[in-house]
């Protein structure tokens, strides 16, 4: 288990902290409380930690995704 945070790349904001299986893939949805997100780029990545940027999904991909 990896310890990752997620962050808004605009304001560096830490939207989420969680113990992840692997590294997230760049493209992948996640959801962080009630949103979807896509991971933008990692950063920092080691062995003991990840930093992941990711940006909110607009409704409508939601949507077709589901």
């Amino acid at each position: 288990m990896i310890p990752v945070q997620y962050r808004d790349p605009e304001t560096e904001e830490i939207l989420d902290r969680r113990y992840e299986g692997s590294v997230p893939a760049i493209g992948r949805r996640v959801r962080i409380g009630f949103g979807d997100y896509q991971v933008l780029f990692r950063w920092q990545c080691v062995p003991t930690s990840c930093i992941v940027y990711v940006r909110r999904l607009p409704k409508e991909v939601r949507r077709i995704a589901a």
